[in-house]
């Protein structure tokens, strides 16, 4: 079977993508995977290197821009279906599955014309517009969460979760690591490209850290990787600062509580791994962050800070309470492992073979 992925420009877009790609080959050998995002994005590096297929559209975003810019995504999204019915005609796909974004518009509206097969993930609580947009058009629409059927018009929804990555099932606080270490280990993220906002918060408690026993590993994004490292070894605070982790397994295993953003892509994942968390949703994804966070707070697998109310001290308070109660701890991480669907690329790839050939794979 030929199958197009796309969706990309973060690594909570892409990381999935590839989950589903590797589950489709592992599933059937003699699969071809063609992924189509932009050159810009995260994929055009990482894709390649994972040994796929790729190919670049032009596409950028439409919400938020002004008069010129909301101009340009027209002509984007014009010049991307005409360069995506292109790519399709040459690969002649059986599916096209989309994970939403400005990227797999024009990719989902080329396979609509030439009448491919097409599948949509929405992992996010609150559909973005893109998805809205072509939910009524395609055939088959896969959510994190029950909640977003209602946000979308769509002819037939399955919730089956977010597809992760093979390496990180198995992860968390149960699996044994040679990087896990006696003290209490803070994992801190902000996303592939780092967050500015959680970056500066942790360099604030840094002060109130400085005596707890504590291991901290810390994923800065480019920008703040100096500024961070820095201050780290200001207050002699025993850390690992990285610019990018590569190894996520190997970092959900060490740590005992994580400091995130909450993408909907991260979320499966600590998920997945059973691991709590301290969640600081992006203000500026129009509240779909925090509308990710909502089901983990209420079911007591994470505590919720919104941006605009981050300090250093508030945060280097909740993580000292943590530290001292390690009961508390666990009853988050195990009402986070029951939030997990470490089946979910299975069970997609499934509905997938399904969907194209009426029946499962070989």
């Amino acid at each position: 079977m030929n199958v197009v992925i796309t969706g990309g420009g973060t690594g909570g877009h892409l990381y999935p993508c590839l989950a589903l790609a590797n589950t489709f080959m592992k599933r059937e050998a003699e699969t071809e995977i063609l992924f189509i995002g932009t050159a810009t994005g995260i994929e055009a590096r990482v894709v390649p290197n994972q040994g796929f297929q790729f190919k670049a559209i032009l596409a950028q975003g439409f919400i938020g821009k002004p008069i010129s810019g909301k101009v340009r995504s027209l002509f984007c999204i014009v010049a991307g279906i005409f360069q995506s019915i292109f790519h399709l005609k040459r690969f002649s796909p059986d599916l096209v599955i989309g994970i939403g974004g400005y990227t797999a518009g024009p990719v989902m509206m080329a396979a609509f014309f030439l009448r491919v097969k097409r599948v949509m993930l929405e992992p996010n609580l609150i559909p973005g517009m893109m998805n809205k947009v072509l939910a009524p058009f395609v055939h088959l629409t896969i959510t994190a969460f029950e909640e977003t059927r209602h946000f979308l018009r769509a002819r037939n929804i399955a919730c089956l979760g977010v597809p992760v990555r093979a390496e990180i099932l198995g992860t968390g606080k149960g699996a044994e690591s040679s990087a896990r270490t006696h003290s209490f280990t803070l994992l801190v993220l902000g996303g592939s490209q780092g967050a500015h906002r959680i970056n500066q918060a942790l360099i604030q408690a840094i002060p109130f850290l400085e005596n707890a026993p504590i291991t901290i590993l810390h994923q800065t994004g480019e920008k703040d990787w100096a500024e961070v490292t820095a201050a780290y070894k200001k207050y002699r605070i025993d850390a690992r600062v990285l610019k990018f982790i590569e190894n996520m397994a190997e970092a959900y295993t060490a740590c005992d509580l994580v400091v995130s953003r909450a993408g909907a892509g991260t979320l499966s994942e600590l998920a997945v791994a059973g691991l709590p968390s301290l969640l600081i949703p992006f203000p500026y994804a129009k509240g779909h962050q925090e509308k990710n966070a909502e089901p983990f707070v209420a079911a007591g697998a994470a505590e919720m800070i919104l941006d605009k109310d981050l300090t250093g001290a508030r945060i280097a308070g909740r993580i000292l309470s943590w530290i001292k109660d390690t009961h508390k701890l666990s009853e988050m991480a195990a009402a986070s492992k029951k939030l997990g669907h470490p089946h979910a690329a299975n069970e997609i790839v499934s509905a997938c073979f399904l969907l194209v050939r009426g029946g499962a794979s070989k």
